[in-house]
């Protein structure tokens, strides 16, 4: 099971440093993007396979908060998961895109799931930042190795 505690003084420092980033960010031609979703199995999507109800393709079970600030300026995506009900282990999380809700396409930003908290360069901040809604976190397990839960972001 994921241990939902973390640890305060992490909590701070990673505080810190999006807090940071973000007043970097200020002076750029683009903003920075801060989302909150919620994950859950009924919005993963398996390849062409229909997922509506009562069909479900992810964890039935399990849902799931993402925290994903993203700041463009920096080529910056930081990222706080939560998850439960999900048949562990956990493998992997990651940002996908660019993709629509009923798309399943490659992985875009690997996220780390122990510690599920985390920042990392990635190139296509840009990208996301401009069109949240063109991406998706989700979160595979050994039980759902195309995704357990999942969240587009905007």
């Amino acid at each position: 099971m994921y241990r939902r505690a973390i640890p305060t003084a992490i909590a701070a420092a990673a505080t810190l440093a999006l807090t940071f980033s973000i007043g970097l960010a200020a002076g750029s031609s683009q903003r920075a993007l801060a989302v909150r979703v919620q994950l859950s199995g009924a919005n993963e999507v398996v390849a062409a396979t229909s997922c509506a109800p009562p069909s479900v393709c992810g964890d039935p079970d399990a849902s799931g908060t993402a925290i994903i600030v993203v700041v463009p300026a920096n080529d910056l995506v930081c990222w706080k998961l939560t998850w439960e009900g999900i048949a562990e282990p956990v493998t992997a999380a990651h940002i996908h895109g660019p993709g629509t809700t009923t798309q399943q396409v490659g992985v875009l930003v690997p996220l780390t799931t122990d510690p599920a908290m985390g920042c990392t360069h990635d190139a296509d901040a840009d990208a996301i930042a401009a069109n949240p809604a063109m991406y998706y976190v989700n979160v595979h397990s050994t039980a759902f190795p195309v995704g357990a839960i999942r969240a587009q972001l905007g």
